[in-house]
């Protein structure tokens, strides 16, 4: 064996991952690129959104205890299409720390603080880009924005029936499950375009 193919042979085993289950992991991505980065975003994705149910746990009651905010109703953005007639945002006041204004502002916290945790997540390790990260940054945002109005619709429609018929430690479950859940359906096809894989090309 000449020395540049023993110098080969050693680089090649020194990037081979020593654990076999990352080992088979690295194969099984190499062989189902799509299905594989599904899980990992799908892993990531369940992360942040335990992360925000245990910021939901303690951020409403923080804001019902040391401000008003709960008793300023957050009631925006009024859509009606047809039979529907109801808010994008739609937190009216119900005497505790599951409404007004106190939990639109956890909720948008939330949100913001999850976001900046799964940005570099999905863009470093699931979808591994090298493209210009403002401009990824950017659209991202613009992404973000329209789907949290999307949400924020569709919350419209279910949140008042968790509110009526379920405690506030159960609500928030059900809030972040349903409205994590319905992100991740839309998130993963946007994230295949905002994060293209390889270097950057161009003003992108």
């Amino acid at each position: 064996m000449s020395v540049h193919e023993s110098t080969d042979s050693q680089q090649k085993a020194a990037v081979r991952p020593a654990n076999p289950l990352a080992a088979w992991w690295e194969r099984f991505g190499a062989k189902h690129k799509l299905i594989a980065q599904f899980v990992m975003f799908y892993a990531f994705s369940m992360f942040v959104t335990v992360l925000q149910y245990v910021m939901l746990t303690f951020l409403p009651g923080l804001f019902y205890r040391f401000t008003d905010w709960c008793e300023i109703p957050a009631q925006l953005i009024h859509l009606r299409l047809g039979p529907v007639d109801t808010y994008v945002f739609d937190y009216p006041v119900t005497g505790d720390e599951t409404g007004g204004m106190g939990y639109f502002a956890a909720f948008a916290i939330t949100l913001f603080i999850a976001q900046c945790v799964n940005f570099p997540m999905q863009r470093n390790i699931t979808f591994k880009s090298k493209g210009n990260v403002w401009y990824q940054i950017a659209w991202y945002v613009v992404a973000f924005v329209l789907i949290t109005i999307v949400c924020g619709f569709l919350m419209g429609l279910y949140v008042p029936l968790c509110r009526r018929f379920f405690s506030p430690a159960v609500y928030n479950i059900l809030i972040t499950v349903i409205n994590g859940g319905v992100q991740m359906v839309i998130y993963f096809p946007i994230y295949k375009i905002i994060f293209p894989e390889g270097e950057a090309k161009g003003g992108a």
